[in-house]
């Protein structure tokens, strides 16, 4: 499928948006990693912003659940 053919100042606004959706949805996982934001209530927003996160991101951004874990079975 061919990209559709943008003039620069749709180009520009199509960027802008792009830029706030990605730091909404950092904003998002950041608040996520720190606890503030339950998992349950990301969940319930029905909106495009989460509707694109990753799972794998969304799992690595869980408390006790991410990348580097204290957890070590014996």
């Amino acid at each position: 499928m061919a990209l559709p053919a943008l003039t620069p100042s749709q180009r520009a606004e199509a960027l802008e948006k792009a830029k706030a959706v990605r730091k909404e949805r950092g904003d998002l996982m950041a608040q996520l990693k720190a606890g503030t934001l339950p998992l349950t209530d990301l969940l319930a927003r029905e909106d495009a912003v989460v509707g694109k996160i990753r799972v794998r991101r969304l799992l690595e951004s869980l408390p006790g659940i991410g990348t580097a874990t204290s957890y070590c079975p014996s």
